[in-house]
Order: C-alpha cells, then structure tokens, then sequence
C-alpha cells in the first residue's frame, strides 16, 4: 500500500520549488501583453508571412516548392520558388499546417516559445549553481533588457525563426550543464536548423559536456567518455543529414538553405557575405539616434540596426566584465574567460559581414543569436557579491524601457 505524503511534506516540496519558474515567464507575458494592447497585434490575428507553414503545407502534400508569393523572401531556383530560410521552424510547423492548413496559430506559437525560453533562462541560472535570489533579475534582464521584444511580438517567418533559435539555445546549454548530452545536442541541432551561425558554439556545449561528466567521473577520461555517451550525437546527426538532404535537393548542395537564391543577393557581384560590407555595418550598429533640433524629439533608427550599447546593454555587462574575468582567473573557467569570447566575436563579425543587420526592425536584430551565450557566460563568471546586480539594474532600466516604448512606436508606425 502506498503512504500518502503527509500535508507538511507536500507543503516543503512546494516550498522548495522556485518560483521563478513562473513568475519570469508571466513577467515576460505582461510586457507583451501591454505592447500589445498599444498596438493592437494580438496573437490570434492571420499570420502573412507564413513561409514556414506554407513549406509545412507544401510537404504534405508531397512537393518541395511553394507556390510565389510577392511579399515572401522566396529562393527562385530552375523556375521553382522556395523557401530561403533553414528549415527547422516548418518542422515544426508540421502538425500544426496538417491540423489548419495554412492558417496556423504563428503568432501564438512564436508567443508560447519565448515564455518556454524565460523558463529556460531559469533553469540555466539554477543549473549553473547559484543562489535563487537573484535568478530573476537576470533572466529578465536577458528578455526585457534587450531587443528581444520587438520579434516575441509577431511570429513572422523572421522573427519566429529567431525566437525558436533563442530558446532552443537556452535549452542546449541548460541541458549541458546537468550533463544531458542528447538533449543538448538536439536542442543545438535545432537551433542551428533556424539560425546556422549557432553552430559556432558547439566547442562551448562540448566543454560544458565535459565538465558535466568530469564531475561525476573524477578520474574518467575523454575515451571513456566518448564511448559511454557516443550515442549522443546520433539524434542531432540525422537532423542534420535531414537539413541537407532537403538542400541537395531543392538547390542541389548540402550547405546551401536557399539565401545565395535570393533575387536581392543575385543580382550582386558581393553576394550574401563579404568583407566589403563590414566596415558600414559596423558603423550602423553604432549610430547614435539623434534629436530634431525644432522638436527635440530624438530620432532612433528603424532601419539595419542602431547603437547597440542602448538597445542590447547585456553586451555591454559582457564586455565591461570579461577584463574583470580574466584578472580574478576562477579555477576551471579558462574556457568561459577564453573560448566563449572569441566564439562571440566570431559570430559578431559573421553578422557584420552580412549584406544586412535584419531590415527593419527597432534595435538589433541580429546580435540577439549571441544574448544566450552572453548571458550564460554572465552567471558563470559574475561576481558573487550583490554589487554586481546593483551595477546592472541601470543598464536594465534603460534597456527595458528603450525596447518597450521602441517596439510600441516602430509597430504603429509601420501600422
């Protein structure tokens, strides 16, 4: 017979769980909801820039491409049109398209990832070992403090592909702290099956992996581990040979999504990526918004980014404490103090490198694919001492209410 946990056991339990796990994402929700009601996007609205459920909907019923559609980014390859973007958001699509067709629920499925992902920004700050106090602070402070509510608000084929990337990105490191390894890799997978320059970080899981296993292995060796735990790797490879069959063949080359058949990047001599765009690019993610001198109303751009010190201050935490980081020199970190910047770094000049910053937008775009990996490097380097979040909650501040009342003014704009 099975004994009933007693009231004050149950009470305990419950104590013990964080609430954070539901406070963060109901924050998130709120700020949404509040952009929302200033704008009118509500999530049940259609979705017009459905590339994803409309690839879903071409699948089933048998066909690789689309049918064209003006106002889509479409590949225009041997006559036939596809979908540009990696595939991994239409696979998602899936059930969804073969439930509603083409009239899926983007908008609150782009809504129901981000409030996911706030939940995963918990998770990983636990995992890594801290004190709950100040989970929160941080875990809003990635969503709220950055540029990220200007995509959480449409599930555009853009900015849906963005969300999935940003929270698939908290899951893998998640789940490589507590030594998942399957599940990180997956999750990784995905990730780059949205936004393929992640896959940059993939030195980065692998070490946290390591240090996972090392932890409950002392004297195990790298051997050893490979063959306990090879099996991880076989999910993440059959996605990946699923991406690149799928391009093979629509445009006849296993690392080709589609982008290099955009009309936009035909009809240049530059093509997608060049060296050639970086040196502008770099100047557009510095522009200052500048005040109208008769109104003194300031002017933010709404066009290929802006200064990203005021939109994306969680970049600015990175850079002031990296210095700090590598003077303390914590025991075992080498790799967050080394490796973690340069992979930033790296990405950072790939998107610098790209013939755009994301069109129109309010902020950034772009430089949110790094926001995961800086924030899990923030609480695994941090200070411990409070100082550290006291030093934060300005930049937090500003960036809060920069990108709430940004994204509330760029969208009725365009409206």
């Amino acid at each position: 017979m099975v004994k009933r946990k007693s009231l004050r056991e149950r009470g305990g339990r419950l104590s013990a769980f964080p609430v954070e796990y539901v406070t963060v994402p109901l924050t998130v929700l709120a700020a949404v909801v509040v952009i929302m009601s200033f704008t009118g996007l509500w999530p049940e609205q259609e979705n017009v820039y459905n590339s994803y459920t409309l690839q879903a909907c071409a699948w089933l019923g048998g066909r690789l491409d689309v049918e064209n559609r003006a106002w889509l980014e479409l590949a225009v390859c041997d006559g036939r049109y596809y979908v540009s973007f990696p595939p991994f958001p239409s696979y998602m699509m899936l059930p969804f398209a073969a439930i509603c067709g083409e009239h899926t629920p983007d908008h609150l499925i782009s809504l129901a990832v981000t409030l996911i992902g706030a939940i995963y920004a918990v998770r990983l700050y636990r995992n890594v070992g801290r004190d709950m106090k100040r989970a929160a602070f941080f875990a809003l402070f990635l969503y709220l403090g950055n540029g990220y509510l200007f995509i959480a608000m449409r599930g555009w084929v853009w900015f849906i592909a963005q969300s999935m990337c940003f929270t698939l990105s908290l899951m893998a490191l998640s789940y490589a702290v507590e030594g998942r390894g399957g599940r990180a890799l997956l999750c990784w997978a995905c990730a780059v099956g949205c936004r393929p320059m992640v896959a940059l970080y993939l030195p980065l899981l692998a070490h946290t992996l390591w240090r996972a296993w090392r932890a409950e292995h002392p004297m195990g060796t790298l051997r050893q581990m490979i063959r306990a735990k090879g099996w991880w790797v076989l999910a993440p490879a059959v996605l990946a040979m699923s991406y690149m069959a799928l391009n093979f063949m629509r445009f006849g080359s296993i690392l080709e999504f589609g982008h290099n058949y955009l009309p936009e990047f035909t009809r240049t001599q530059t093509g997608q990526f060049s060296l050639g765009y970086a040196g502008e690019n770099v100047k557009k993610l510095l522009r200052i918004p500048e005040p109208d001198k008769a109104s003194g109303v300031v002017s933010y751009p709404r066009h290929e980014g802006m200064a990203f010190f005021l939109v994306d201050p969680m970049l600015v935490v990175a850079m002031a404490g990296w210095p700090l980081a590598l003077v303390r020199r914590r025991r075992g970190e080498r790799v967050m103090r080394l490796v973690l910047p340069a992979l930033l770094a790296a990405h950072a000049v790939i998107i610098c490198c790209h013939r755009t910053l994301g069109g129109w937008q309010f902020g950034n775009r772009y430089l949110l694919d790094l926001l995961p990996y800086v924030y899990f490097g923030l609480i695994r380097l941090k200070p411990e001492d409070e100082r550290f979040a006291q030093l934060c909650l300005p930049l937090f501040v500003l960036g809060a209410a920069l990108n709430l009342v940004g994204t509330v003014g760029v969208y009725n704009a365009w409206i």
